[in-house]
């Protein structure tokens, strides 16, 4: 059983910030006191931080006290995120549901949302064509993420473990979700995806 000197069930938050971009703001957030103090008030075990480029920077900013977290932290996975992203499901006897905070990556986004895990969301403002706060503030207003600043994260985390979210997907067929008119518009399969994330 993976678990903390407390003996809490693992509960992971895990942070990418993005391969190529870098998010200074949204690493410094990540290991703020404020923002390790909710994650171990929440029951928070583990936090892994994905740096991309900023990798060696993050080194440098790890805090020492990390309020009893678990921090690791690396830069880039050629085979993609999804086995950090599983580490933040529930697993009965094992961990607990955890939490992803990501840069308003689409493909980030839709990974997350097809895990069925509390996501929120921070758009890197400086970017200059800003579509991610355009899909960041509409997924929020049709409640599958909550969206935040890099200074509201501490609040957006309580949010995102309280809140109930929408489904990705649904049973009901006049319904179906976002999910198969995401996947028709990318290219996916139902069955492709389940096979990937099974």
């Amino acid at each position: 059983m993976d678990s903390n000197q407390s003996g809490l069930l693992h509960k992971e938050c895990f942070v990418t910030i993005g391969a190529t971009a870098g998010f200074e703001e949204l690493l410094i957030a990540a290991v703020s006191e404020d923002v390790l103090n909710t994650l171990a008030d929440l029951g928070f075990t583990d936090l892994t931080v994905q740096c991309g480029t900023m990798n060696e920077y993050f080194r440098k900013i790890k805090p020492r006290d990390s309020k009893g977290l678990r921090i690791t932290n690396f830069d880039f996975k050629a085979r993609g995120l999804e086995n950090e992203m599983k580490r933040c499901q529930s697993r009965n006897g094992v961990s607990q549901e955890g939490l992803v905070v990501c840069h308003a990556g689409a493909g980030t986004i839709l990974d997350v949302m097809r895990l069925g895990l509390p996501l929120v969301v921070v758009p890197n403002v400086s970017l200059l064509d800003n579509h991610q706060e355009e899909l960041a503030a509409e997924l929020e207003r049709q409640g599958y993420v909550v969206k935040s600043s890099v200074s509201g994260l501490s609040v957006a985390i309580k949010a995102a473990t309280a809140n109930s979210r929408k489904s990705w997907t649904t049973s009901n067929p006049k319904n179906r979700g976002i999910a198969p008119i995401v996947d028709e518009v990318l290219g996916h399969k139902e069955e492709d995806t389940k096979f990937r994330l099974d």
